[in-house]
């Protein structure tokens, strides 16, 4: 007996299981490939639930649901005329037993939807091929602005995941992988980039002029066909996006921009909520930006759309920035504002000391010229007028203005005291140039800002 069980103890350890590292070496060895645009076979007319859940998740797109009133968060209460229970996960099993099995036939829903409103629905269940669910999700990293703030360089990691359970039968067949045993993560080296010529993965290009992908680096995929996980494959890229801003400077330094990264994906079908306002986290923090802030972003998905004989759907990332006005309020304004009020001193200077008034007036104007062209690299090179623009033209005016003013002053002194008056002109100027000045500069801001209509000027690109 004692020799019986040392050889099935030997037979045991000869026996032992092949581990998870060996079955992912076999995927690596094995030699299969997927076409490059896969069509999966779907029995459940379209609807895609929630996890244990009566709501609907998604309507695929091109599915006989997808030809209903449908949609994305609608609330189905009955089916063929039964109530469904209270509880969503018998609920949703219910559902599931009917929707997912073969065969044609008509299914009638009733829905709530969102805005609390009911209605009853008659779905055509029939089979058809549909391409695999690719839930989404982007991850915000870092963003640049560059070119005169004409481009913006974005940096992202998108997270796709799906099923495939066509090609997990099919490893699980040939390489003999119980259920639950296959967890392969391929890190970024070879290995990976060999998985990823063998299987079918969802692909994305860009279709907006000025914009391209400057450079994707693929981080992880994980394979696994635990029945406990939602989905059987996971792919984490790294993305470099260079996109042409939506831009007008005639508010400038005031002005914002507009950057939207479309990521157009085809033979997919994208899951994401409609309106998704992901968590911002930049990790380099907002200095990254230098002198813009991010004010808003938001994702929107997805366009879709049919092409030949396949599908496009479009994921819009998109960014809202103004720009940190207040380097230029401290280094370029109120520098001149200064310069412009030293020029207006000359009104409290006696019209005879015209050598003392020509030497503040000529003295500002010289300076602010100047100064312009110290600050002369700070400011965007375009070909139309800007705020800073028009307010520095203005400035340049009014400090000619007092030197002008200072020269008539000095010839109505002598003019007076001939005729035995005593001037007051320079009096009323000490007022009323400095208010000139000020209220000018509003209405040039209230011009160049709405176009010289009532009407605000939409942003252009």
């Amino acid at each position: 007996m004692t020799f019986r069980g040392i050889i099935a103890g030997v037979f045991l350890l000869l026996a032992t299981p092949i581990s998870a590292s060996e079955y992912c070496e076999l995927i690596l060895k094995e030699d299969f490939r997927e076409t490059s645009n896969i069509k999966l076979v779907y029995h459940d007319g379209g609807v895609a639930l929630e996890q244990n859940s009566p709501i609907i998740d998604k309507i695929r797109f091109g599915s006989p649901a997808a030809k209903t009133n449908l949609q994305s968060g609608d609330r189905i209460t009955s089916i063929n005329n039964f109530r469904l229970p209270n509880n969503e996960e018998e609920a949703f099993q219910k559902i599931i037993s009917i929707l997912e099995p073969p065969g044609v036939r008509d299914v009638i829903l009733e829905v709530t939807h969102p805005d609390e409103s009911s209605e009853s629905v008659q779905l055509s269940k029939n089979s058809y091929l549909g391409h695999p669910i690719v839930e989404i999700d982007m991850l915000f990293n870092d963003l640049g602005v560059t070119q005169q703030s004409s481009k913006s360089n974005l940096d992202l990691d998108i997270h796709l995941k799906w099923n495939n359970d066509r090609l997990i039968y099919i490893l699980s067949r040939l390489l003999e992988i119980p259920d639950g045993e296959l967890n392969c993560q391929f890190q970024k080296t070879q290995e990976l980039d060999n998985i990823l010529k063998k299987i079918w993965y969802p692909t994305f290009n860009i279709d907006q002029i000025g914009s391209s992908i400057e450079n994707i680096q693929y981080e992880s995929l994980l394979i696994t066909n635990d029945k406990n996980k939602p989905y059987g494959f996971q792919l984490i890229q790294q993305v470099e996006f260079l996109g042409k801003n939506k831009s007008d400077f005639r508010k400038f330094p005031f002005d914002h921009i507009a950057l939207t990264a479309a990521f157009e994906f085809q033979d997919s079908d994208l899951s994401h909520n409609k309106l998704y306002r992901p968590e911002l986290i930049i990790k380099k923090g907002n200095d990254i930006l230098y002198e813009w802030q991010i004010t808003d972003h938001l994702i929107d998905c997805c366009d879709s759309e049919i092409y030949g004989q396949g599908t496009k759907q479009t994921i819009n990332y998109n960014f809202s920035l103004e720009r940190k006005y207040f380097y230029y309020v401290l280094k370029i304004i109120m520098p001149v504002v200064f310069l412009v009020w030293l020029s207006f001193s000359v009104f409290f200077i006696h019209a005879k000391e015209l050598e003392s008034k020509l030497a503040v007036s000529m003295g500002s104007l010289l300076t602010l010229v100047a100064y312009n062209f110290v600050f002369g690299d700070d400011v965007p090179k375009l070909n139309y007028i800007t705020i800073l623009d028009a307010w520095i033209l203005l400035s340049y005016l009014f400090a000619g203005l007092s030197t002008m003013i200072t020269i008539y002053s000095y010839y109505d002194y002598h003019r007076d005291k001939q005729t035995g008056t005593f001037n007051t002109l320079d009096k009323k100027l000490r007022v009323i140039v400095p208010v000139s000045y000020h209220a000018l500069m509003l209405i040039l801001y209230w011009g160049l800002t709405t176009n010289w209509s009532l009407t605000p000027t939409p942003l252009s690109v």
